[in-house]
């Protein structure tokens, strides 16, 4: 038994080493159509992901995600798994009513991880409640990147990054301190 256990070993080896490597050229034809595929995937998910913002919809924002997803907002700690995107999604659509538009610029997909890389613009309105000191329009534009997964034949967010263009808004100075006059001081001292 030991003997035909050691043979099936070695026959499987054998047959794994008989395999030949993907040639640079075989491994580029078969990322582009992987890629073209994913391209498509991710132009419908870009589409929904626009109504799911416009709608509010923070559910169908978390469930496009892997079960331990990360959203990475600018200037806020991470997102993690789909109940933290689906609270941070809902706190942000209780807050502004907004538009997103999204601009894929590039994508590439090797075997079940997939890249993407683009441009967003977002114009939305505080609504009523916001916090306080929220302004009462907001316009922005920035860049995104997102690691995708291929889970179950289907394209999931693993990690999604993004960032404004513009600058980030600071606190105003502090007023300056300003020293007594000479008199003052010389007059206090008596």
């Amino acid at each position: 038994m030991r003997a035909v256990r050691s043979l099936a070993g070695a026959v499987v080896g054998l047959l794994a080493a008989c395999q030949t490597q993907e040639t640079p050229q075989q491994m580029q034809a078969r990322m582009g159509k992987e890629s073209d595929a994913f391209k498509q995937a991710i132009a419908g998910t870009a589409k929904r992901w626009e109504g799911w913002i416009a709608a509010g919809q923070a559910d169908s924002i978390a469930n496009i995600f892997t079960e331990q997803g990360r959203e990475m907002p600018p200037n806020a700690p991470a997102a993690v798994g789909r109940a933290g995107i689906r609270q941070f999604e809902a706190q942000n659509a209780a807050m502004i009513d907004g538009k997103l538009t999204i601009r894929t610029e590039e994508a590439i997909a090797d075997g079940p991880l997939g890249v993407e890389r683009g441009s967003f613009s977002f114009e939305g309105k505080a609504k009523p409640g916001a916090p306080k000191g929220m302004p009462a329009t907001v316009s922005d534009e920035g860049k995104y990147l997102i690691h995708w997964h291929n889970v179950n034949g289907q394209w999931r967010v693993a990690e999604l990054i993004w960032n404004s263009n513009k600058p980030m808004m600071m606190a105003a100075p502090a007023p300056a301190h300003k020293p007594a006059a000479a008199g003052k001081r010389a007059a206090r001292k008596k």
